[in-house]
């Protein structure tokens, strides 16, 4: 008997769904180009004509082609889910049904009636302002948009079954006394504006869902001005308060704007939105905060009515024969074994009469995304739809604006002359709200997409919608933005705090080189001041420093500034403030010069004395950096010099060995470096560099490292003594260092 009631009830919905699917019923075309009677002022109508009307006009077209298509993949998949509704057991669906059953608690557990909910819609809103504008539309049926897709129609128009998202030219085969209105957004949002002004009054966090609908919750200012509506108390005091204040409400929209709006008053959202459309044109609908009434209202309320539920899931819903919101809550263990979780749970809630009972719930960052979109006549015109889609992420941008929101991923979606729908994203580097910034990218997926068509096949379009995702408020996302190019620019202008260098006048070249580097220091730091100073200063003109300037003051303030290292001197044992080594090498120069100077034997004790006394002031500038080859010929140069001042060996006429070939002699220092150029050039070079190649690093690094000991010791020194002009460095005593002893470690 079981077997036979499935097999019966299967046949039911079988021939229910072929007498309203397209196969069946070819005079009415595919379903789901049938009219939706349920859309308020579309009661009563002939849909029958209407529906056939809409197939004539179509067939042929690729849009019917399209739609066709379409409902016989939606025609498939529905024979698929009948035969596995036939194929579950009882046991499967009593399973099914007490798992539902525990979710069922869970809701009702989180049920919460203590709000207000309001969801007010203008009627018929670009229509009426068009109307309004135009008092000769007002008698006539007419529609706002154009003949490839309308945006809303008036009341009279509905009575031919012209309704919204519904093709021009289809509308005109209904009515062909109908006008169509090009639509001015710029006007529809002055009106919005308006009307958001009014619901600021009673709920200053109100939640707008587009220009012409918005949530309120105006449970706190029922409580703060009760007295002002109602004088006594009763059992009806919330319901005749939360009329009285919406009545107030819709009065003020029409008294500022000339056009009528509608509203819904639930425990939540879901339920306002329905309630809204119950008495439109220009009235409201109380719902009791009662649960008892909320389940019987919504038991008799059509699966077409909620929102959320459209063309394609009202048909699968109808191959499981449901047609009525308490059917979900009859039929929910079968719902849980062929809809994902997220959808049982959506119809369970419907059954409920559940949904948001709070707007802070419905915070703009937790939205999953924010879109805009518009239709328009078939072009493959690469100018006409780059405009299009950089006027619909200005569009976007307003209302993110509005609604102080940012996103990452940005997504374009269109549609082809053939109705093929395909979508291109690209992730941003950070989240924004800028129509610039989101006008390029969509710009860049846009001209991808040109690109890969044929040649002789461009990319013709019919939609274009800009989609942001990936939300967060613009207050979270500035926490974790990176810097633009313009905020780097101005925090890198901005003076640091001062430093007891910073302050320091500049010093004289020949002081020792300790201070010689705060000199360099300190004149790097007038140079940025400077730098600084004028920023400063445009800054306060209201000048804002370009890419271009920011650059050529980097380039001059690094022009300005030398950079400069510090040496020991391996002869006088100085502290050498120098750029290059080549600069170190001359000062090397000049102290040999000095010290290979033919000297008495007598006179060799006073030695340091008169050292003291001959050696110039060095002035260390204008020096280049050198390359090794070069470094290795002066090291070369130089140790021939260092070799041949032995003190204990000096006389009036010097003997200076080449240390090179270690053969030739020489009694002056020019004889010898003319005769070392020339051995350099010979094949000793290679040999030498190859020793040397090691310890060449290692004098370095030596040198860097004892001018830092050297130079923090002096520091410690003028402090303690405070004065810094009165120290010196001591020397060697009992002769002259040599080149060998220099580059030791």
């Amino acid at each position: 008997m079981a077997e036979t009631s499935k097999g019966q009830k299967a046949a039911m919905l079988e021939e229910e769904q072929k007498a309203s699917s397209g196969t069946s019923r070819n005079t009415s075309g595919p379903q789901n180009l049938t009219l939706n009677t349920h859309k308020a002022g579309m009661q009563g109508l002939d849909t029958e004509r209407i529906n056939e009307v809409i197939k004539r006009a179509s067939e042929g077209s690729r849009f019917y082609q399209h739609k066709q298509k379409h409902q016989q993949q939606l025609n498939e998949k529905l024979e698929q889910m009948k035969k596995e509704a036939t194929s579950f057991t009882e046991e499967q669906i009593r399973r099914a049904t007490k798992q539902m059953d525990q979710l069922v608690r869970e809701l009702e557990a989180e049920r919460d009636l203590s709000h207000t909910i309001v969801h007010v819609d203008m009627d018929m809103f670009y229509a009426a302002v068009e109307m309004r504008d135009n008092p000769a539309l007002r008698d006539k049926p007419m529609a706002v948009g154009s003949t490839g897709m309308l945006s809303t129609s008036n009341y009279a128009a509905r009575k031919f079954g012209v309704r919204a998202a519904m093709p021009g030219f289809i509308g005109k085969k209904l009515c062909p006394e109908l006008i169509i209105v090009p639509p001015n957004f710029d006007k529809y949002k002055a009106v919005s504006k308006v009307v958001r002004e009014v619901f600021s009054e009673y709920d200053p966090g109100f939640s707008p869902m587009s220009l012409d609908e918005a949530y309120l919750d105006i449970t706190e200012y029922l409580q703060k001005n009760s007295s002002l509506y109602i004088e006594e108390e009763d059992g009806d005091n919330h319901e005749k308060l939360a009329q009285a204040v919406v009545n107030e409400m819709r009065r003020k929209i029409e008294e500022r704007t000339q056009l009528t709006a509608s509203a819904g008053i639930a425990a939540n959202t879901r339920l306002a939105k329905v309630c809204s459309d119950l008495n439109k044109p220009n009235g409201q609908y109380y719902l009791p905060p009662d649960k008892e009434r909320v389940l019987e209202f919504v038991s008799t309320l059509s699966i077409r009515k909620v929102s959320g539920i459209g063309n394609v899931t009202e048909q699968q819903l109808q191959a499981l024969d449901i047609t009525q919101c308490s059917q979900l809550m009859e039929k929910r263990g079968l719902l849980r074994l062929l809809f994902s979780e997220t959808n049982h749970y959506y119809f369970l809630s419907i059954a409920l009469g559940l949904g948001h009972s709070t707007l802070s719930a419905w915070t703009e960052k937790d939205r999953k995304s924010i879109s805009t979109e518009t239709t328009f006549k078939g072009t493959s015109d690469r100018a006409t739809l780059f405009k299009l889609t950089a006027d619909l992420c200005h569009e976007l941008a307003d209302e993110m604006q509005q609604k102080d929101i940012v996103g990452k991923v940005l997504t374009l979606k269109l549609k082809t002359t053939d109705f093929q729908i395909r979508t291109r994203a690209q992730t941003l580097s950070e989240a924004t709200r800028c129509a610039e910034v989101m006008a390029a990218g969509i710009k860049r997926l846009l001209q991808h997409e040109m690109n890969a068509a044929p040649t002789d096949q461009p990319l013709s379009l019919r939609l274009l919608g800009v989609r942001m995702s990936s939300l967060t408020t613009s207050s979270e996302a500035g926490q974790r933005r990176q810097a633009t190019l313009t905020q780097m620019f101005s925090q890198s202008a901005q003076p640091k705090a001062a430093t007891p260098q910073n302050n320091q006048e500049p010093r004289q070249s020949h002081k020792r080189a300790t201070e010689g580097n705060i000199e360099s220091q300190s004149e790097n730091n007038v140079d940025i001041n400077a730098s600084v100073k004028e920023e400063k200063t445009n800054k306060e003109k209201g000048k804002v420093t370009s890419l271009e300037q920011f650059l050529s003051k980097s380039k001059a303030a690094k022009a300005s500034t030398t950079r400069t290292e510090v040496y020991e001197c391996s002869v006088c044992e100085e502290l050498v403030n120098v750029e290059s080594l080549e600069e170190f090498n001359k000062h090397l120069d000049t102290c040999l010069e000095i010290h290979t100077s033919p000297v008495p034997k007598s006179s060799h004790t006073d030695h340091d004395q008169s050292d003291n006394r001959s050696k110039p002031d060095i002035d260390h500038s204008d020096c280049e950096v050198i390359s090794d080859v070069e470094t290795q010929n002066d090291v070369c140069h130089l140790e021939s010099q260092r070799n041949t001042q032995d003190p204990s060996t000096s006389s009036l006429k010097q003997v200076l060995l080449c240390p090179v070939c270690e053969k030739c002699h020489f009694s002056d220092m020019l004889s010898l470096n003319n005769h070392i150029d020339e051995c350099l050039n010979k094949s000793a070079i290679s040999e030498l560099l190859q020793e040397g190649n090691s310890q060449h690093q290692e004098a370095l690094t030596s040198r860097v490292s004892k001018a830092d000991a050297t130079k923090q010791q002096q520091q410690t020194s003028r402090k303690r003594k405070g004065n810094a002009e009165s120290q010196a460095h001591k020397k060697t005593k009992g002769g002259f260092n040599t080149l060998d002893r220099y580059f030791r470690s």
